[in-house]
């Protein structure tokens, strides 16, 4: 765990952390695309992992960004913006827990996917996409813009190793 919070190079590390993000909606959308059954089968087991990385990701954001972004540079629109994307976080788990138990029913009952419901796990996915580009776009260009913002992230990165 240790090596989630080390961040030597900042930008690589923000970037990772939303590749993940772009990695799980290119998966399902391609598997979608190819009519892929075997995916479709697993996609309980793909949900779980896709859970097990939005934890870690929004844990790190949460323990380090967040409070770097805000507390580097306390203007109201930089304080609203940190405060509406980890709104987002609680949102999409919320809506990922109601998607997975969702899931697991269907393959409990050997029932096949709706249209419905591959419809929201689009829309869920296209709005995670729409979150990890705003973090891209507007957070992290404040938070890499303010100096103070930038030293902080790595007293928190350092803080968080010793926990």
């Amino acid at each position: 765990m240790d090596n989630v919070y080390n961040i030597n190079n900042q930008v690589a590390k923000i970037a990772k952390e939303h590749k993940i993000i772009t990695d799980y909606v290119v998966k399902f959308k391609e598997s979608l695309k190819n009519r892929d059954k075997k995916f479709f089968k697993g996609l309980a087991t793909f949900f779980d992992f896709l859970e097990k990385d939005l934890k870690q990701h929004f844990r790190f954001e949460e323990t380090i960004i967040f409070p770097a972004a805000i507390s580097g540079d306390t203007q109201y629109d930089n304080v609203l913006l940190v405060l509406s994307l980890a709104k987002e976080h609680g949102m999409f788990e919320t809506q990922l827990q109601a998607l997975q138990s969702e899931i697991k029913q269907i393959q409990v009952s050997r029932e096949k996917l709706s249209t419905d419901l591959i419809d929201r796990i689009k829309e869920f996915l296209d709005a995670l996409k729409t979150h990890a580009k705003r973090e891209i776009t507007d957070l992290f260009p404040m938070v890499d813009a303010n100096p103070a913002s930038k030293d902080l992230l790595q007293v928190y990165a350092t803080e968080m190793t010793r926990i």
